[in-house]
């Protein structure tokens, strides 16, 4: 089955709350990532939702996903990435 359309899921901390597993988020992923210094890894466990466009039509440019601390957010980061991805200059 080929999923179609905008999709919204959870991703870092918020996945981690759902499936009941933060501490081994925190201290399997989170910590070691802080010992590296990896701070964009750090800062992504905490954008909450993402939101994707799969098979979007075809002339369409498009190449991040929206994120934010709600599915809504995630979805109007979505759309103005691809506003200003598509916009005539």
């Amino acid at each position: 089955m080929e999923i179609q359309g905008i999709e919204t899921y959870r991703v870092g901390l918020f996945s981690d709350i759902k499936r009941k597993r933060v501490l081994r988020g925190l201290k399997g992923y989170l910590i070691p990532q802080i010992k590296r210094k990896n701070w964009r890894a750090v800062r992504n466990y905490f954008n909450g939702y993402l939101a994707e466009w799969h098979y979007c039509p075809e002339g369409v440019v498009h190449s991040k996903c929206g994120k934010g601390w709600t599915r809504r957010a995630a979805l109007r980061s979505l759309g103005r990435h691809l506003v200003e991805s598509n916009l005539i200059k």
